[in-house]
């Protein structure tokens, strides 16, 4: 199948002149958006594609099919959402719970909590909910920081950590950790952590995320 060069731009990369792609004609649009995603380790959300100064392509028409040709720029750009009202305003109708954490979090009851503490600065990061994510936030969309439990945007070595790096589950008081990132490895006690494997967490483990190191903890 014949592909087209393409040049992709968004606010939300690193790159400001954009990104080029060869892609194939008759991908759909949806797909195309959901390789992004997965490229720039985005957080999940709805995003669209459009071309320079037109409408939101149709997601679920190919590229021949909206007439994107060869050379073409597309922006790629995350849906507004309305303003979140005040937690105490909507938490009777379930869309957060009283904590202020999205549904999609789940709090930790164990009376065994997990710490996170920072080799290089000393900061100590509570593990409050689960997925408990590591990673660093998207300077050009700071709404990326809030889905960050472990949020290692001010370590001087921030830029060696993915966006969305690694996360700690926890189940009946032990904790997990487990890759998010696959051309980005996590280590735990300089083992790499592989993806879609879930290690089992002990006091004083070492987890290395980048260049930064964390070492975990458990307090009663």
């Amino acid at each position: 199948m014949a592909r087209t060069l393409l040049t992709i731009k968004s606010d939300l990369f690193d790159t400001p002149e954009g990104e080029e792609a060869s892609v194939r004609e008759n991908l759909p649009i949806r797909t195309l958006i959901s390789e992004i995603c997965k490229e720039f380790e985005l957080p999940e959300g709805s995003y669209t594609l459009r071309q320079e100064g037109g409408k939101a392509l149709e997601p679920d028409k190919t590229l021949e099919q909206v007439n994107v040709r060869m050379g073409a720029v597309l922006v790629f750009s995350r849906e507004r959402r309305s303003v979140r009202r005040p937690t105490q305003l909507v938490a009777a109708s379930g869309a957060v719970n009283l904590t202020g954490a999205p549904r999609s979090r789940a709090m930790i009851t164990s009376s065994n909590h997990a710490l996170l503490k920072d080799s290089t600065t000393g900061d100590v990061y509570e593990i409050m909910w689960q997925p408990a994510i590591i990673g660093r936030p998207d300077a050009n969309n700071p709404a990326s920081a809030d889905i960050l439990a472990v949020n290692l945007g001010k370590n001087a070595a921030a830029q060696t950590v993915s966006r969305q790096h690694a996360r700690i589950t926890e189940l009946d008081g032990q904790y997990f950790l487990e890759s998010m990132s696959e051309r980005n490895p996590t280590y735990l006690n300089d083992g790499q952590v592989r993806l879609g494997e879930k290690r089992f967490l002990a006091p004083d483990d070492k987890i290395r995320v980048g260049t930064i190191t964390l070492v975990f903890d458990i307090k009663s």
